[in-house]
């Protein structure tokens, strides 16, 4: 790393004695308003940070990266890499920092997927799971201001969400399917993958085989056959299943009544979701919830 740049813990607080918490949360302006809303370029030795800026319009450098945002934008900061940032006074945002050698170790590794800095910037139209992300952050707020005695615990599980859901959305922005599986899959399977990737975002939504096809520039009978031809089922079913997927869940982890459950697993008709959930179950669903009562 150049001399030049110099080393910081935070923005240029070096913290000194026993750190009371491994992860430490605050606003964005309540630092960079101290420092005329530019933060000159420098690193964390020991630090990871991820900047949430929920207004756009943030100049940023990141290693040899500079960039503008234009939307929401999720930035993850290896250890060891050079930033700088240049803010609005009305910026809104804030920044989630990490005591790398005192979190669990596969916390710590998973940082190793953003050292490259154009593997760092999530903005929200290209991140899926952008809004869990920020309800995450509202979730650390929340616990970080209690004193109760698992508080660390529970605010390292949600930064481990957090980079688990970003992780996530690296690979599936960079390739939507694993490189070296890519060499081996035909048009059919890749095409499969993609209604796959589609029905997942979109299965509560009610949509018809049409509009998933439409949405994969393919006519709704060509999509029929490519579902037939590698999962050897009608695109309506595999709708079907992975609703009734989503409906064990919520049988299972809440008390929520059927009809609530019904809708949300995408079914906006509660005798079409019990007959479709026996259908695929063997039992409706009360009965199901009752033998996990049981």
């Amino acid at each position: 790393m150049p001399r030049s740049i110099p080393n910081y813990e935070l923005y240029g607080d070096l913290l000194a004695g026993r750190a009371p918490d491994p992860i430490h949360l605050e606003p964005i302006r309540e630092r960079s308003s101290q420092h005329d809303w530019t933060i000159r370029v420098h690193s964390h030795r020991r630090l990871a940070q991820i900047f949430l800026f929920r207004s756009p319009d943030v100049l940023f450098s990141l290693g040899d990266v500079q960039h503008r945002t234009t939307h929401p934008t999720l930035l993850v900061i290896h250890p060891g890499i050079p930033h700088g940032f240049r803010f609005d006074e009305d910026v809104v945002g804030d920044v989630l920092s990490i005591r790398v050698g005192e979190v669990p170790r596969r916390l710590y590794d998973r940082f190793a997927a953003f050292e490259s800095p154009t593997d760092a910037v999530f903005s929200k139209p290209d991140t899926p799971r952008f809004e869990d992300i920020v309800i995450l952050f509202e979730q650390l707020g929340k616990t970080y201001q209690r004193l109760d005695s698992r508080r660390v615990e529970i605010m390292t599980a949600l930064v481990d969400l957090i980079t688990l859901y970003l992780t996530g959305n690296q690979s599936s922005k960079l390739s939507p399917i694993p490189a070296n599986a890519a060499d081996h899959l035909g048009r059919q399977d890749l095409q499969a993958h993609a209604f796959c990737v589609l029905l997942e975002e979109n299965f509560r939504q009610s949509w018809a085989v049409s509009d998933y096809a439409s949405h994969m520039g393919l006519s709704a009978s060509h999509l029929t056959r490519i579902c037939r031809g590698v999962m050897d089922a009608a695109p309506n079913s595999l709708v079907r299943q992975r609703r009734v997927l989503e409906a064990k869940r919520l049988l299972e982890y809440t008390s929520l009544p059927l009809s609530e459950i019904a809708h949300r697993s995408g079914f906006r008709d509660t005798t079409f979701f019990n007959r479709t959930f026996k259908s695929f179950v063997g039992v409706p669903p009360n009965a199901y919830r009752s033998g996990l009562d049981r």
